[in-house]
């Protein structure tokens, strides 16, 4: 593949639409917590979780895609993994500070933080942590973990489906596994994601020519959008969720894997919000604390919230594309000078896609 092939500007784009899926979802349902009650179908607030489920897909399909470039060795498992921590903790490690932080001064009282959620947080275990939707960086970590262990085999074929394998092995025999968080966690089907994104990977990469009907990828958002209508929360059940949710997200990653370069002012807005996607996923939980004591302790909570959750969504992607620009860029160019790796010519990626 030449350069502009393995350029994945719509996988950035899709990262915007999933961070902003995550922060509808979020809004609407603090906004149900106002006086005038719900002002938005249920439907249409529970939709936006697919966000999660569309994270999932993308990982797996990149994990595959950077790690194996054309006409270059593969990464080792231990450069492989320190690549992904210093991508994922940095910024993680200063939002549950942040939250930490908030707890000590009073707030958050409905919140038990012990020594258990602080450690589990720590390392991204299963269970409680500081930040409550720090459950989907867990699953990404563990994918990680799988992923670097069959990087052993130094080979695409051999590894992407040892991986997947693997996934499988888990799901089954997690529930043996005496501690019922790890239980849980470990057997949970929602894994299958990461296992899509890699199946689309190899179809990918195997292809000269990426030949994808685009109405594949309108189906999958279709499928997304409607399903809550006819299943109540189809993120309740995992495996209902990777059948609701998971299978049309592989649709859409499918769909968005040849998009070209934006070039107007508004594609490249949403390059941007995909950049800052994992920026806007950590940090919009301070804005929902904040909007939740607007409707709790002032008049924002007596009126409908038609006008002010728009708002609020608003300020969400603000301040993950700011904390993007000026802390985790910042951050994250430290952090790897600190941790030099051997240095071999990067492989390209979309955008600033994370490595």
């Amino acid at each position: 593949m030449d350069q502009q092939d393995r350029e994945l500007y719509g996988l950035q784009m899709l990262r915007a639409i999933a961070a902003s899926g995550v922060v509808i979802r979020h809004t609407l349902d603090m906004s149900d917590g106002s006086e005038a009650g719900r002002f938005s179908p249920v439907w249409m607030a529970t939709f936006g979780a697919a966000g999660v489920d569309l994270f999932f897909v993308i990982s797996g399909f990149i994990m595959v895609y950077v790690s194996f470039p054309p006409g270059r060795a593969a990464d080792t498992p231990g450069r492989f993994m320190i690549k992904r921590a210093r991508r994922i903790f940095p910024l993680y490690w200063i939002c549950s500070a942040g939250i930490l932080a908030i707890s000590l001064v009073g707030f958050l009282k409905h919140k038990n933080i012990g020594a258990f959620s602080i450690f589990n947080s720590i390392f991204l275990l299963p269970g409680d942590k500081l930040i409550f939707v720090a459950w989907t960086l867990s699953y990404e970590m563990y994918f990680y973990v799988a992923f670097a262990i069959c990087l052993i085999f130094g080979k695409l074929i051999q590894t992407s489906i040892s991986t997947v394998l693997l996934m499988i092995c888990g799901i089954v025999l997690g529930r043996w596994i005496q501690d019922s968080s790890f239980s849980d966690f470990i057997s949970s089907p929602i894994v299958l994601e990461f296992c899509f994104g890699i199946a689309i990977a190899l179809l990918f990469i195997s292809r000269s020519k990426w030949e994808y009907p685009p109405a594949l990828g309108a189906l999958g958002f279709f499928l997304i959008i409607v399903a809550p209508i006819f299943v109540s929360h189809p993120g309740d059940t995992a495996i209902l969720r990777v059948i609701a949710w998971g299978l049309p997200a592989t649709l859409i990653v499918g769909a968005f894997l040849k998009t070209k370069r934006p070039r107007s002012k508004a594609g490249r807005a949403v390059i941007l919000l995909g950049d800052a996607s994992y920026a806007i996923y950590l940090t919009h939980i301070f804005v929902m604390l904040g909007y939740g004591w607007l409707i709790k302790a002032t008049f924002v909570g007596g009126v409908s919230q038609v006008s002010f959750a728009p708002m609020i969504i608003c300020l969400c992607l603000v301040v993950g594309v700011l904390t993007h620009l000026y802390v985790e860029k910042p951050i994250l160019e430290l952090v790897r000078k600190v941790t030099i790796l051997q240095r071999r010519p990067p492989p390209l990626e979309a955008g600033s896609l994370p490595r």
